[in-house]
C-alpha cells in the first residue's frame, strides 16, 4: 500500500508529540509507583506566636495563632510524594502584613 502525502506529516507530529511526552509520562509513572510516606501521628497543631516590631519609632505587635491541619498526600516532578498540610491563621488573614514603611 502506498503511503499518502498527508500520512508522513501527521506520523512526524505523532513522533514529536512522542518525544516530548514520553520522560514525562515516565516521571509521573515513577512517582505515582512509590509508596505514600507514613501518615504523621500529630495531624493538628496550633503554634501562637507574638510578632514585635519597630518602624520610625512606632511599635507595632502582632499576635495570632497558626493552624496546621493534615491534607493528605500530594505528588510532583520535585519531592516525589509528600505530606500536605492546610494552615490558617485563628484571625481569618490570609498572610501577616506589616504596616507600608515606604516613606513618603
Amino acid at each position: 500500500m502506498k503511503l499518502k502525502l498527508i500520512h508522513f506529516p501527521l506520523l512526524l507530529v505523532v513522533a514529536f508529540v512522542a518525544y516530548l511526552a514520553f520522560p514525562w509520562l515516565l516521571i509521573f509513572i515513577g512517582i505515582q509507583s512509590k509508596p505514600n510516606p507514613p501518615r504523621p501521628e500529630i495531624t493538628y497543631g496550633e503554634f501562637p506566636f507574638r510578632l514585635k516590631y519597630e518602624i520610625n519609632g512606632n511599635q507595632k505587635v502582632i499576635e495570632d495563632t497558626l493552624i496546621c491541619e493534615f491534607d493528605g498526600f500530594g505528588a510532583d516532578e520535585g519531592r516525589g510524594k509528600y505530606r500536605k498540610w492546610k494552615q490558617r491563621l485563628v484571625s481569618g488573614n490570609e498572610r501577616i502584613t506589616k504596616n507600608n514603611i515606604a516613606k513618603g
